[in-house]
C-alpha cells in the first residue's frame, strides 16, 4: 500500500532522514520505534505531505504522491493524528470532529461516521458540545484518532498516540489500533512505547539518527537483544 525508496529530508543543514526505505501491506500495523529526535515525526509528516524530501518518493497505491500537497495527500486516503494531538482548542469537540471529515462536505454518511467514531471513544460523545481545550490529555488523544478517522482513511498514521497517557488509557488506546486493524484500515505507528508497539505490529523498523537500523516481524524484534538493550530495559 505505501513504498517509501531513498528518502532524505533535511531542515536546513541537518539531515533527518538518511536513505529511508520501507513499506506498508495493506491491512497491516505496522510500527516505527526509536528514541526521540530519531526522525520518527518527521518521516510521517513527509508520507502527509507536510515536509518535502530533497530526494527520494513516496508511493501509495502505485501512485507516487511525493510532490503531492498534503490536502489532496487526505483525499487519497492518508490521514493522520499528529504528535501532541493538535486539536483545535477553542472549538467544540463536534466542530473538531467536522473538521476531519472537511473533504466529504455534501456527501452522506458523515453523522454515522461520527456515531461510530464517538461509540469507540465514549468519551468523546460525553463532551461532544464542549471545548475542546477543557479535555484532559487522555480526552484530546481519542479525539484526535476519531478525527484522522472522520475522512475515512485507508491508511491512518499515528504519531506518539500514548504519550503522557495513564496505563488504563494506553490499553484503551491499543485496544483501539487493533480495532481499526480488524475493520481494514492499515496503521502506521510511531511510538516511543517500544514494547506495546511491537506487540502489535505485523512488521515494525527501528529508526535511530534518521536510518533505518533494523527491521523485522514485530514480535520478532521484540525478543532481539539490541532492541531489548535499547528500548525495552534489558
Amino acid at each position: 500500500m505505501l513504498k517509501i525508496e531513498g528518502l532524505n529530508v533535511f531542515y536546513g543543514a541537518i539531515q533527518a532522514l538518511q536513505n529511508v526505505s520501507l513499506k506498508v501491506d495493506q491491512g497491516s500495523i505496522v510500527s516505527i520505534i526509536g528514541s526521540n529526535g530519531a526522525g520518527k515525526s518527521t518521516l510521517l509528516r513527509t508520507i502527509s505531505g507536510l515536509v518535502r524530501p530533497r530526494t527520494g518518493t513516496v508511493q501509495f497505491e502505485g501512485r507516487e504522491i511525493t510532490s503531492v500537497p498534503a490536502d489532496k495527500i487526505v483525499s487519497l486516503g492518508i490521514s493522520q493524528s499528529p504528535e501532541g494531538r493538535r486539536i483545535f482548542t477553542n472549538m467544540t469537540v463536534k466542530e473538531n470532529l467536522m473538521l476531519g471529515a472537511h473533504i466529504r462536505w455534501g456527501q452522506p454518511g458523515i453523522a454515522d461516521d461520527m456515531e461510530k467514531a464517538m461509540k469507540r471513544f465514549p468519551r468523546v460523545k460525553e463532551r461532544l458540545n464542549q471545548n475542546a481545550g477543557t479535555m484532559s490529555g487522555g480526552e484530546q488523544q481519542m479525539l484526535a484518532m476519531c478525527r484522522a478517522m472522520m475522512s475515512r482513511p485507508r491508511l491512518i498514521l499515528l504519531d506518539e498516540p500514548s504519550m503522557g497517557l495513564a496505563p488504563n488509557l494506553v490499553t484503551e488506546i491499543f485496544n483501539t489500533i487493533k480495532d481499526l486493524k480488524s475493520e481494514g484500515v492499515t496503521v502506521l505507528l510511531v511510538e516511543q512505547n517500544a514494547h506495546r508497539a511491537l506487540e502489535i505490529a505485523d512488521w515494525a523498523y527501528v529508526l535511530e539518527t534518521g536510518v533505518i537500523q533494523l527491521e523485522g516481524p514485530g514480535r520478532d524484534l521484540l525478543v532481539d537483544s539490541r532492541v531489548k538493550e535499547l528500548y525495552l530495559g534489558g
